[in-house]
């Protein structure tokens, strides 16, 4: 299968990885903007450094979508009219509007895409996905997630991340949360009580190069399933270097599930004053230096999968443009009560 890759940045370096170990799969190229980028990441990844999305097209036969997030539906929509499948990165769109007229889009499409929500295909997080299906930890109670970077503090430029047209999709919420809020879904198969909802949003580092940044880089989230699970989220990207990493913590009435990314390839049990260490399997791929256990084999198996669906058919296993718009959705309302928090303060 030929794979094209739209877009030229960090994500599109993971995913030419992954195509490069997978039997079957081959880079046809990419396309970006700027095409110096474009040949940069092709002499390092292989493949044609195309000249325009048509080009890309015409040599594809799948394409992955790792461009700006204001450019997803253009892109996905374009990749979709020219019969071709589409993996789009994460956040699905900027609005509602876009995300329901892509989702709309995929209904009336044979060629059904995907959402890269590659954690999905972490190696604990399908360990913990199997364990819930067979109710091993019992009835759950809650569950507690975070995802904690420094990338706001380090990242010293200004770029389009930081800009009030991207406020909903870029920050530590639009971009981290948005793959905790698929976890939640996919893993316990609820939707979220809306009326129990509170929301916390910060701008800590509130200037780059004297311009004013426009999303926040600290977020929380609380609240309930509406099958009664307690819900805690995190999402920061001004955390002290020392307490950055993902963590998820998943309480039952028989056991706790407990995994931190400093952990690395292991996973906590616990019950009572019992404590199990279980280690996960080992990686296929390095790691980079600034994400954690599994981050790369993720990519890999991800895509092993979505071969596997175009061949069969049968999306069943990975996340669907219908997954991209619930994702949204909640984006909007948890964005929604974080601004009537601070419109209500400001009020006081």
């Amino acid at each position: 299968m030929k794979i094209g890759i739209i877009g030229a940045g960090g994500i599109a370096k993971a995913h030419a990885k992954a195509i490069s170990t997978v039997k079957g799969a081959e880079l046809s190229g990419f396309f970006d903007i700027n095409l110096l980028t474009s040949r940069k990441i092709a002499f390092e990844y292989g493949g044609t450094a195309f000249e325009s999305i048509q080009d890309l097209l015409s040599a594809s036969s799948a394409v992955i979508i790792s461009s700006p997030n204001f450019c997803h539906k253009e892109h996905a929509l374009e990749a979709l009219a020219a019969g071709k499948y589409v993996l789009c990165e994460k956040p699905m769109a900027v609005s509602m509007e876009e995300a329901e007229e892509m989702r709309n889009r995929a209904v009336r499409s044979a060629y059904i895409p995907i959402m890269g929500f590659n954690y999905r295909h972490l190696k604990f997080v399908q360990q913990l996905k199997e364990m819930l299906s067979k109710n091993e930890l019992g009835d759950i109670l809650s569950v507690k997630i975070d995802f904690k970077k420094n990338s706001a503090l380090r990242r010293k430029k200004y770029t389009w991340r930081d800009h009030s047209t991207s406020n909903n999709t870029s920050g530590a919420l639009g971009d981290l949360g948005v793959h905790l809020i698929d976890l939640i879904l996919h893993l316990f198969n609820s939707p979220f009580k809306l009326d129990s909802l509170k929301v916390k949003m910060m701008t800590v580092v509130k200037e780059k190069e004297q311009k004013q940044v426009h999303v926040d880089d600290h977020s929380e989230v609380y609240g309930q399933l509406e099958n009664k699970v307690f819900v805690k989220m995190v999402t920061s990207k001004c955390t002290k270097t020392e307490d950055c990493g993902f963590s998820i913590e998943v309480n039952g009435q028989n056991g706790v599930f407990y995994y931190h990314s400093s952990q690395g390839n292991e996973f906590l049990l616990r019950n009572g004053l019992t404590e199990q260490r279980i280690a996960l399997p080992d990686n296929f791929l390095t790691d980079p230096q600034t994400e954690f256990y599994g981050w790369a084999d993720s990519f890999r198996s991800q895509l092993i999968q979505w071969m596997k669906g175009i061949q069969d058919h049968d999306f069943a296993r990975l996340a669907t443009f219908e997954d991209g718009y619930q994702t949204q959705f909640y984006l909007n309302e948890f964005f929604a009560k974080g601004q009537q928090l601070s419109f209500s303060k400001q009020a006081n």
